[in-house]
Order: C-alpha cells, then structure tokens, then sequence
C-alpha cells in the first residue's frame, strides 16, 4: 500500500521506520542503508536528463550491479563527459553549479541536496577534478552527509550501462533510480590502473581496488577485446605509468582487509593470494 506525503515532517518519520524495518529484515546497519538511499536520491536528480554530462562509476556503480553482494561505499564517483570545464578553479566551480543545478529537480520526496565548493583536488583522472561535499536536509534538519568525486578527462567506454537502484520509497510510491553508468571494461580499466600505480613514500592501500576487479572478472561477462582497448586508452590518457605484465602482487598487509571484503561480497577467490592468481591470468590475457 503506498501514500502520498504531503507533510516533509511525516515524511521524514514514515521513511525512518521504513528504514528501521528494512535494515532489520536485512541485517544491514541503518546508517548505511540511509546513506544509500541518499545517495540514490541525489542520483535520481542527475540523471532527470535522459543525456547527462556525467556518467556513474566507481564503488557505488558495482554497489547498485551487484548489491546485496557488494562492497559498501561511502562516497559517489562521476566521470564528467560533456560540462565545458577544466581542472582550474573556474572550471570546478563549473561543475559544482552542474551539479547544484541538477540537484535542484523537486521529485516530490522533500530531500534538499546543497553541494559545497571543492574541498581538495582530485588526481586520478587525466585532467583532474575535484571532491564536492554534499549536505542533506530533510523537513528542515540534516538527514546525511557523503561527498562526490568529479573527475575529468577519462574516456566513457562507449555505451552507457543502466542500473538501478532499491526500491526503498515505494511505501511512498517513489520508483527507484535508474542511472547511466561507464561500462564495465572501463571500470576494469580504471581499477586495474589504480591498482598498478607505483606509489612512492607509501604503501598502496586500496586493497578495495582488487576485490573490485576480480568481482568483475567473476560477475561481469567481460570480454577481453573490450576490456583490452578500455585498458590501452585509460592507461594512455592517464599517462602515469605503463602497464607491466606480470602485475604487481598486492601488499601481504592487504590480506585481513581483503578477505574481510571478499567475503561480504562472496567471491570465488576468496584468499589474496587466489585472488592475484586470478587478476593476473586475467590481465596476462588481454
């Protein structure tokens, strides 16, 4: 049965016992069920327009392919296609008013989405970007907080993957999300490039990075021509390191944290060692 909620007060009081309920029957925390709805939601705005100037990736795009077998995030990573932009300070307030603007769209659910200036500069993508941090008000109070990544300059992978998101405001009869996100063979790229750099003074600590790529090596119906050509431009346009082949191993420091994440999402390969063995018979094939 669903209601329509005039009232942002009631609204904000039937969505936390909805909440309550659906955390429970999951076993999921509540703040984190929240913050993906939140997250959602501000989605659902940027993607009003059928052809927006971003598409969805990193974390929250494997989170909404694969939930409720997913690794948890906590921010929301875009790749900016099509705003007239660069990574100077002009060009990120740019963004931030795309963003902001988008942001704007009343979908009836009374979420306020106010995104702040940048607070720090974004180095992965080829031509920069920028973190935004994203406030969420609802009937008057903060309901959340989480931040978006921009990044600038990456290749989009040709077609756009639809997914979609829960179906968590359906008491209020409010349809999920549904967003346009890179394909997969660009998100391979993109982590497998994150998983190499050969970072200097520091451990790499993105041990996320590899249970991400063999999660798409076991889910994701690659095909190795395609992941192949999304490699070779990423790694071109990115220009910080050359893809070697045999990969690095990860740090033997990775393997609590990765066995922790690798069975919160039930991988195959569920030891670090396995899972390397894995990625590089994977890469070793492209």
């Amino acid at each position: 049965m669903t209601k329509q909620y005039d009232d942002p007060v009631a609204f904000r009081a039937a969505l936390l016992a909805r909440l309550r309920n659906v955390a429970a029957e999951r076993g999921q925390a509540i703040q984190d069920l929240q913050l993906r709805l939140l997250i959602e939601r501000l989605l659902a705005r940027l993607f009003m327009d059928p052809d927006p100037p971003w598409r969805l990736k990193g974390g929250f795009a494997m989170e909404l392919r694969y939930r409720p077998r997913a690794r948890t995030t906590r921010d929301l990573d875009l790749t900016i296609r099509t705003v007239e932009a660069d990574s100077n300070a002009t060009g990120i307030d740019e963004i931030r008013d795309a963003l902001q603007e988008a942001a704007e769209f009343d979908l009836g659910d009374h979420f306020e989405f106010r995104i702040g200036g940048s607070t720090r500069a974004l180095p992965g993508a080829p031509l920069g970007g920028a973190t935004f941090p994203v406030d969420v008000v609802l009937a008057g109070r903060s309901f959340g907080r989480f931040q978006i990544d921009a990044g600038l300059g990456d290749p989009t992978g040709g077609a756009a993957e639809q997914l979609h998101g829960d179906n968590l405001l359906a008491f209020a009869g409010i349809e999920p999300v549904t967003v346009l996100a890179v394909p997969k063979p660009q998100q391979f790229a993109e982590k497998l490039h994150a998983y190499t750099f050969p970072w200097t003074g520091r451990v790499n600590s993105r041990s996320k990075d590899l249970v991400d790529l063999v999660l798409l090596i076991e889910r994701g119906d690659l095909v190795q021509a395609e992941v192949a050509a999304a490699v070779a431009e990423t790694f071109a346009r990115r220009a910080t390191h050359e893809l070697s082949v045999p990969i690095p191993a990860p740090p033997a420091i990775w393997q609590i944290e990765f066995e922790a994440m690798a069975k919160q999402v039930e991988l195959s390969a569920a030891t670090l060692e396995v899972a390397f063995e894995r990625l590089g018979q994977f890469v070793g094939g492209l």
